[in-house]
């Protein structure tokens, strides 16, 4: 499911990516219930056939979210900030926003704050009236002067504080570090320095989705036992993996 240190045989030259957080585009689909499709055109770009025009044409849209990961065996695969982008990416337009909008907002954003993940900035939240402010100025797409208030709003809004809820940055860089998927509160956590970005019991390097298998087996308490956990931290386990599994 998730990669491992042996994932596509890296070269020695390829071990700088421990650390970042690995994932395929199943586990993007796993973990943000998303369709392959959606993933593989918002990191990929996709092409398509302007069939209204005079003469029909092929036109090429771009990534929304830029992987910085070579494809491995022509895979895609993708870091924990690149998972973090398209997280807020899909937030953005299940609440209506255009493809083309969230773009924009993209493009802008990494502009004004000089990085290379604006949706996985601690500063796409809590500076965003900045970025909205100057895309209101932005004079060829009337609709995007409409916008700038309602998206002002709405990343104010709930999106806010949900995202700066469920994340930890770093003091330093200001991009994510950690995600809590399920809250604080539930022992879950995704960590890249950790078991390659996969799910685990907060505070271990212990995967949800082993202690999940196991504990389908065997009771709750031995299972813990086990894996030298409290019963709480296997129920969270369970909690999360039965979500997941319900949303595909």
């Amino acid at each position: 499911m998730y990669p491992s240190h042996t994932v596509g045989h890296m070269r020695p030259d390829h071990l700088r990516l421990v650390g970042l957080g690995l994932y395929t585009r199943a586990d993007a689909v796993r973990l943000l219930r998303m369709t392959p499709s959606r993933v593989s055109r918002w990191v990929m770009g996709y092409s398509y056939t302007l069939s209204y025009a005079p003469k029909a044409e092929r036109r090429a849209q771009p990534p929304v979210v830029r992987a910085r990961i070579p494809r491995i065996d022509g895979s895609i695969l993708i870091s924990f900030l690149d998972l973090m982008e398209l997280r807020v990416v899909k937030a953005l337009i299940d609440r209506g926003l255009s493809l083309q909008h969230v773009r924009q907002v993209a493009g802008l954003a990494s502009e004004l704050f000089n990085t290379a993940y604006p949706f996985a900035s601690r500063r796409i939240f809590t500076d965003a009236r900045e970025v909205f402010a100057s895309l209101s100025r932005v004079k060829a797409d009337e609709v995007l002067i409409e916008l700038s208030a309602k998206h002002d709003q709405l990343i104010a809004g709930p999106i806010v504080q949900q995202y700066l809820a469920e994340l930890d940055f770093d003091e330093q860089s200001k991009l994510a570090e950690r995600w809590w998927p399920l809250g604080r509160s539930v022992p879950v956590v995704l960590d890249p320095k950790i078991a390659f970005g996969a799910p685990i019991i907060a505070g271990t390097a212990t995967r949800t989705d082993v202690v999940a298998t196991l504990s389908h087996k065997v009771q709750i308490s031995a299972a813990a036992a086990a894996f030298q956990l409290e019963e709480k931290d296997v129920t969270a386990a369970l909690r999360f993996e039965s979500e997941l599994a319900a949303a595909a």
